[in-house]
């Protein structure tokens, strides 16, 4: 079982790693309510800004003394076991929580709980549940994977009783979460490094499905076999949404207009209204439905749901609009996996731009080397694609992979793939490159934004870096 921190009173709680995006919300969370919270991370960022504006300390760097005090310390899976300040816990005899486990107690504690995992479009799904359930007046929690407009940032504190949150599966770490209301998106190979397959991946959403008690409900995709693979038998209601026939929450009358979608929405193959949504592509269409179902079983109206789409604009990093350039328009995506980069580049398509161009970042050498083949055939709606230099983020380059590869296998079914070098080798490419009519797309899930932001003049551009380029730019 997991650790269980006690949220009765409260105590000096210390966060290592306290400005992630995950970390920062529950460090408001308890900010919230009264809690003395410090936390430390290794640079400063907005997010930590905002923490020590509402009364948090936060330390730069890891060092032993700043735990002093506390009376639990948090940390997150990307904090090494032999971090500083989690050995001086350990010895001072602190008590220890994951990131997860915290959420976990959260969770408990809500009258109503809602956890989003999947694969692909927790972040938006979880940004959709949240404005939902606060335009109803509902009052929520909500913890989201990106900064939501709606909410003014990646956390917004209820009193109402109910909690939403994405609900992550690297590590395992959804298995420490205890919802009322559980939703999967969808099921598909990621985070390898770690689940080695699609097999062991299944069996960890199974694992959380199960963790629904008999009274609780799983918001299902009914379109995916993967997901299919994990329902039978379990204790808790089931709910199914998806395009396709069958579902219990269905979208059909599809349209696509450039930046946005509607459909007629059925349930349990009646029709019950029609939905508009301020964001593009069918993957949005199918999040918005598991946003629908989860509406309806906490006894929401369909109008009253409607209404909560009709203030939903999107959330940060997912297919956001940048700016343009030289009358290009710039929009930059989250999409670090192949199936995200073919949704995202289909809602591009409804813009009916000249060009796309896509600049991504690859991110991580494990994902890469596991799924280069899949990447290689992931941009085809793409008329220009240039690779950056792979976002390491916490690995080290063990497999001896490179962009270079993944554009030499690219080029074989993709003549206009390439590899550029950095990010500032591909802005300065994309001055001269960029035209009217194009629509110009940064993917992954590293900085690859800051490629609009030196075309935009939000950054200082820089000489490129002196990369050679594997394949001709011609």
């Amino acid at each position: 079982m997991p650790n269980r921190l006690d949220l009765s009173k409260p105590k000096h709680i210390h966060f290592i790693g306290i400005g992630g995006i995950s970390m920062s919300a529950l460090a408001m969370i308890l900010l919230g309510r009264g809690w003395q919270v410090s936390g430390s991370d290794l640079r400063q960022s907005p997010l930590t800004d905002r923490l020590v504006q509402n009364g948090a300390t936060v330390y730069l760097g890891h060092h032993a003394e700043s735990v002093n005090g506390a009376q639990a310390v948090v940390y997150t899976s990307a904090i090494p076991p032999d971090n500083v300040e989690l050995e001086a816990a350990r010895a001072h005899g602190i008590p220890i929580f994951s990131r997860a486990e915290l959420l976990g107690d959260l969770m408990a504690e809500a009258r109503c709980s809602i956890a989003v995992a999947g694969s692909h479009g927790k972040t938006t799904t979880t940004a959709m549940i949240g404005v939902m359930l606060d335009h109803a007046g509902l009052k929520p929690t909500v913890l989201v994977g990106g900064d939501l407009e709606a909410i003014q940032g990646n956390v917004k504190v209820g009193n109402g009783g109910y909690l939403v949150a994405e609900a992550c599966e690297y590590y395992d770490s959804f298995l420490a979460l205890r919802p009322r209301i559980g939703v999967i998106t969808n099921i598909d190979a990621d985070h390898l490094d770690y689940f080695r397959n699609i097999v062991n991946i299944k069996r960890a959403f199974r694992r959380f499905a199960e963790l629904l008690p008999p009274e609780g409900y799983l918001v299902a995709l009914n379109d995916d076999p993967n997901v299919h693979d994990i329902l039978p038998g379990l204790n808790c209601h089931v709910v199914t949404f998806g395009l396709e026939a069958g579902a219990d929450w269905q979208a059909t009358n599809i349209k696509l207009p450039a930046g946005g979608s509607s459909f007629d929405l059925l349930h349990q193959g009646k029709a019950v209204g029609r939905v508009k949504l301020k964001v593009p592509g069918l993957h949005n269409v199918q999040n918005a439905l598991a946003a629908i179902a989860v509406g309806h079983i906490v006894g929401l109206d369909i109008n009253t749901i409607a209404r909560g789409f009709s203030i939903y604009n999107g959330t940060q990093r997912r297919f956001q609009l940048q700016g343009s350039y030289r009358g290009a328009l710039i929009f930059d995506d989250y999409a670090h996996h192949p199936r995200e980069i073919k949704a995202t580049l289909a809602a591009a398509r409804t813009f009916k731009p000249q060009r796309i161009i896509s600049v991504f970042q690859p991110h991580t050498y494990t994902r890469t080397k596991a799924l280069m083949q899949d990447f290689s055939t992931a941009f085809d709606d793409s008329d220009l694609v240039l690779l950056t230099d792979i976002f390491a983020a916490r690995e080290e380059n063990v497999h001896n992979v490179s962009s270079m590869q993944l554009a030499a296998q690219m080029h074989n079914t993709h003549p206009a793939a390439c590899y550029i070098g950095g990010i500032y080798d591909a802005a300065e490419y994309l001055r001269h490159e960029l035209r009217p009519g194009d629509l110009l797309l940064t993917l992954g899930a590293g900085d690859v934004h800051r490629v609009a932001d030196v075309l935009l003049g939000k950054e200082p551009g820089h000489k490129p870096g002196g990369h050679s380029t594997l394949l001709a730019l011609d």
